[in-house]
């Protein structure tokens, strides 16, 4: 399970707590910032349905992406939340 790929979505939430430029702009152009990404509509929704109270707590965090405190967490801790910013991509 260590080497199963953590959900797009996850390192979307756990990178926007700990970056808040790359808060901002998810949150004023959250369309724009989520090209490329691999979500489902459900995940998708979640992400435009965000303001900046979402981030207030982890609790508030929870409620408004539906995901556990496990999974807020795990994708704050992930390493990958912390590679790079949104809106860069590598080529490969």
């Amino acid at each position: 399970m260590a080497n199963a790929r953590v959900r797009d979505f996850l390192i979307l939430i756990g990178h926007t707590w700990i970056c808040l430029d790359c808060r901002r702009k998810l949150l004023e152009d959250t369309e724009a910032t989520l090209i490329g990404h691999k979500l489902t509509e459900f995940e998708r929704e979640r992400l435009t349905e965000l303001t900046e109270n979402s981030f207030r707590t982890m609790m508030d965090l929870e409620a408004a992406t539906g995901l556990t405190a496990d999974e807020v967490s795990l994708a704050i801790d992930h390493p990958r939340s912390r590679l790079r910013h949104l809106g860069t991509r590598m080529r490969g």
